[in-house]
């Protein structure tokens, strides 16, 4: 009788004990986004990233929906480390052709 309520006291303790948090394998990396979406660019940098877009066009326009919009280029290129620096990715709208 002791013994299973020793065994359920420490399997209800458990329970309250939060979880440790999610260790990284190093530091963050930029993502391969280049080709994708506006929206896919967005999810993949987990939308904690500060993004910088410049218009692949040089007009100077806004992203108002970035579902009409997509990526050309990125920087810093995928793989390399973001160290809290900010992404700034080059974008046309979806029917446009990327520049060369």
């Amino acid at each position: 009788m002791v013994k299973r309520i020793l065994t359920t006291s420490l399997l209800a303790l458990t329970c309250l004990v939060p979880a440790a948090p999610a260790q990284a394998d190093g530091p963050e990396r930029m993502p391969q986004v280049a080709g994708q979406s506006l929206v896919s660019a967005y999810q993949a940098l987990n939308y904690d990233t500060s993004v910088r877009l410049r218009d692949g066009r040089g007009a100077g326009r806004h992203v108002l929906w970035p579902a009409r919009w997509k990526v050309c280029a990125q920087s810093p290129q995928a793989g390399a480390p973001l160290q809290g620096r900010p992404a700034t990715l080059t974008v046309v709208k979806t029917h446009e052709d990327c520049p060369a």
